[in-house]
């Protein structure tokens, strides 16, 4: 009892701080990419090359190593949290199931990382095969940080999840959650274009993009702005309309959605007309983990929230 209460005393403090190392990964992953070095530790998974650890590596080796490791510390972080939930919590208790999808996913996650390095899906690769994964690497990414989020706002002691009387709200918030995995999972088919078919802004540029013969990677880069645009603005309403009934805090959290929602509308136009720099896409990465992980919050707070009765027709309120 004693330990159990112990951690429960440190378990917000620990779930927290895997979420912000999973981030951390995460934009570590983009310099990975955006700078091809996808490629330095060679196609070996787990070594990095020949031994684990790199004598005299390169730059590449360097950066492909260093996110090796923090992917490695983020792995250990979820493994904390879980074995914790579990000396915490009860069976079947929110915290523990969320705690246990987290493990799961980071096994997932582990798994697609490993895959593109041992078939050399990496570095100029344009392969149907480096097409599927990484899109789905990003969904599944953004599932790791939704169920890391969610166990940490209840691990804090926030209110636990109450769906009477919240049929259609959830359908829409369901709605938000594959709106934005489809955002995201078509942005990382648009950095990958970025990276492997850097393009300027002219004609001449937009032409070769749409042409019969540009390659399927490149045809695909129209389909983001557009998913973005529409599907940043129904995810927006949704936090707006679904917060009306909702308490303060939820209401605050939507504004967030929103506000971030604005924002990175901005950034990804300036990503467009910058032309990809290395340091927006990490900036416009960053934007959208902070609105999934808003609109996870802003979910988890709703329902959260207790239903207000209605009041007979009749009765003045």
């Amino acid at each position: 009892m004693a330990w159990s209460l112990r951690a429960r005393r440190i378990f917000p403090y620990v779930a927290w701080l895997t979420l912000l190392l999973n981030v951390l990964v995460i934009l570590g992953g983009t310099v990975v990419r955006a700078t091809g070095s996808g490629d330095g530790c060679g196609a070996s998974w787990p070594k990095c090359g020949q031994q684990f650890v790199p004598p005299s590596p390169a730059v590449e080796t360097v950066i492909e190593f260093s996110h090796r490791a923090s992917s490695f510390a983020a792995a250990l972080a979820v493994a904390a949290v879980f074995f914790l939930a579990l000396r915490a919590w009860p069976r079947r208790h929110a915290v523990r199931r969320a705690a246990t999808l987290s493990a799961v996913l980071i096994l997932v996650e582990v798994s697609l990382g490993a895959t593109l390095v041992l078939f050399g899906w990496v570095d100029a690769d344009v392969s149907m095969g480096r097409m599927i994964v990484v899109p789905l690497h990003l969904v599944n990414t953004f599932m790791l940080l939704g169920s890391t989020t969610v166990t940490a706002w209840w691990g804090s002691g926030f209110p636990l999840p109450r769906t009477e009387g919240k049929r259609r709200s959830i359908r829409w918030l369901w709605a938000g959650v594959a709106v934005l995995l489809v955002l995201g999972a078509t942005g990382a088919l648009n950095a990958l274009a970025d990276t492997i078919f850097p393009s300027g802004v002219g004609a001449g540029d937009v032409t070769d993009e749409f042409g019969g013969t540009a390659p399927l990677l490149l045809q695909l880069r129209i389909v983001h702005p557009i998913v973005a645009v529409i599907g940043g603005l129904m995810v927006g309403w949704i936090a707006a309309e679904t917060a009306k009934r909702g308490s303060r805090r939820t209401r605050r959290l939507a504004a967030i959605v929103s506000s971030v929602v604005l924002v990175q509308f901005f950034i990804g136009i300036a990503n467009f007309y910058l032309l990809a720099p290395l340091s927006m896409q990490v900036i416009h990465l960053l934007v959208a983990d902070v609105l999934w992980i808003s609109f996870v919050l802003f979910g988890a707070a709703w329902l959260g929230d207790p239903i207000e009765a209605k009041k007979p027709e009749g009765v003045l309120a």
